[in-house]
């Protein structure tokens, strides 16, 4: 009779097929979508404070050329470019120096046969636009939008409906050599807009073809997917939530008759609600000046001011990492996971430098403080062994905080460029493969911090509209990319004698890796802005980020 040891072969299988669990927990987030669609110009009535207006709203966005039955269909980033009257903005806005700015949710209809839902669309982002003038003005919204789920073939329809913005007025960039380190913000105004009757709302459709049968005995296959696969699973779970009134109706494998009405039922991936209301946590310390582009008066004659006060900020960033030797999936700050997501703290303006002569040059420096929470991840190693892990992102004790540094202004036709700089060392441990635990010790991590470097982008006001994405800020949060991370080697993998450092680093480790995040909008209690627990208003956790 054999003893209760593992072969070592046995192991050296198991090693390798923990490292591809690496690239799992580490694996990127989807493609595009693409579509054919063109825009959709509707009128709306809104709510504003002086009264009810006329408002022009232009939508265009690309769907999916196709979709599959139970499987993610993901509709492309919406613009949303919003006409405000004139009437409405010098009421919102007296200072003719001042400017407006907003964030949009769009409630859209999906439809497939006889079955409806409604989809919310919230975290739409317009940056500020300057409010001089006497002309109507025109807020571009952008973001990004969840996917919905159907149980039948079918084409699924989207359609425009209700409208519901908050915008918020503010002042124009100071032009002295010392700006305001808080921004001049008033609150901002809710205003509800309603479609007008009779008008086309469709904004896309995807077709959804019968799946093609499985043969009795033969391995189960999956139709290809206008969306990835779920990041955290070997297979696609099913959208949580399904909205009231749909039923389930036609079987995937059965084709309905032409022309006759059918049932799916179609479930829409749900606002994530916080219930936080508040930062808790202000993070104070000292800049890393390996990061910092203007180190002193010296560097460009300009004025460099270290504040005194704190600005205590706060948001969730949820998103994905990718690994370039292996694919596979895995969530950042899942929203979803049992214990939620994590905030990031933010303590704003730290310090500024500003040029205020030609060539002009603003810098606002930033401490933050980010600990995530261990990742659970399930996937089938090999395509069908069962490989599960706890993976943990924790900040370097040397260097615990995060050095933020923006740089522009979007007031003299700047790009502004927030980048974020930080040290996160990786570990794994509870591996099990097809339920055997695989002791990789209880120090297996990379031998360096990975080096964060997380690049946003606001270039909307820039001539021809920038590069068409939606814009970053740290006031109204958006989409977050670094498109060149390197994974250090791994170290203290293995126990009793085996040692599985080489296969984790062979597999996972090098540069060419990425990450992309989305942060929702910024929670800034002394602004008054992104949450307010007398109103209800908790910081938002932003949908996660698809390319």
């Amino acid at each position: 009779m054999r003893g209760a040891g593992v072969p070592r072969r046995t192991v050296r299988l198991a090693g390798l097929a923990a490292a591809a669990l690496v690239a799992g927990l580490l694996s990127g987030s989807g493609s595009a979508a693409a579509g054919r669609d063109g825009p959709l110009t509707m009128a709306y009535r809104c709510a504003f404070p002086g009264g009810d207006q006329p408002v022009h709203v232009v939508l265009t966005q690309l769907f999916p050329d196709t979709g599959a039955v139970n499987r993610p269909i993901q509709p492309g980033d919406p613009t949303m470019a919003v006409t405000v009257p004139r009437a409405a903005v010098d009421g919102l806005v007296p200072d003719t120096t001042g400017t407006l700015a907003g964030t949009g949710s769009l409630t859209a209809r999906v439809t497939q046969g006889t079955s409806a839902a409604d989809a919310p669309w919230p975290g739409l982002r317009a940056p500020a636009v300057a409010v001089a003038g006497k002309d109507d003005l025109v807020l571009t919204f952008k973001g990004e939008v969840p996917p919905v789920t159907v149980t039948a073939a079918g084409e699924v329809s989207f359609g425009a409906g209700a409208l519901a913005l908050e915008l918020t007025p503010g002042k124009a960039a100071a032009t002295d050599a010392t700006p305001s380190p808080v921004p001049a913000t008033a609150a901002p105004v809710k205003v509800a807009c309603t479609p007008e009757a009779g008008q086309n709302t469709l904004l896309g459709a995807v077709p959804v073809p019968v799946p093609d049968p499985t043969p009795s005995g033969s391995p189960s296959s999956s139709p290809s997917s206008s969306a990835p696969a779920s990041p955290s699973s070997p297979t696609t779970p099913s959208a949580p939530g399904t909205s009231p009134g749909t039923s389930a109706g036609t079987s995937p494998g059965a084709s309905p008759k032409p022309g006759a009405p059918h049932n799916s039922t179609i479930k829409v991936e749900p606002p994530v609600h916080s219930g936080t209301y508040d930062c808790d946590v202000l993070p104070k310390g000292k800049l890393d000046f390996d990061h910092i582009p203007l180190k002193d008066e010296q560097d460009a004659g300009a004025t460099v001011t270290e504040t005194t006060f704190d600005l205590g900020s706060c948001a969730y960033a949820t998103g994905f990492s990718n690994v370039h030797k292996l694919s596979g999936a895995a969530v950042i700050n899942d929203a979803h996971s049992a214990k939620g997501p994590s905030l990031t703290y933010i303590n704003m303006n730290v310090r500024m430098a500003v040029q205020p002569n030609p060539p002009q040059y603003y810098e606002f420096d930033s401490l933050g403080s980010m600990t995530l929470p261990v990742a659970d991840s399930t996937f089938l190693t090999y395509g069908f062994v069962p490989t599960t892990a706890k993976m943990a992102l924790t900040p370097d004790p040397v260097k615990p905080l995060l050095t933020i540094v923006t740089t522009g202004t979007n007031f003299v036709e700047q790009n502004v460029i927030t980048t974020i700089h930080g040290y996160q060392w990786l570990r794994l441990y509870d591996v099990r493969i097809n339920g055997t635990p695989l002791d990789v010790g209880p120090n297996c991590r990379t031998r360096a911090p990975i080096q964060l470097a997380l690049v946003g982008l606001q270039d909307a006001h820039m001539p021809g509209g920038g590069d068409g994405k939606p814009d970053y800020t740290i006031l109204d949060g958006g989409p977050l990319h670094q498109e060149n991370l390197t994974i250090p080697a791994f170290t203290g993998c293995g126990t009793h004698g085996e040692n599985l450092d080489a296969l984790f680093t062979a597999a996972v480790s090098g540069p060419g890796n990425s990450l992309n995040l989305n942060q929702g909008t910024l929670c800034a209690p002394w602004a008054g802005l992104g949450c307010d627990a007398s109103t209800g208003t908790e910081i938002q956790i932003p949908p996660l980020p698809h390319r």
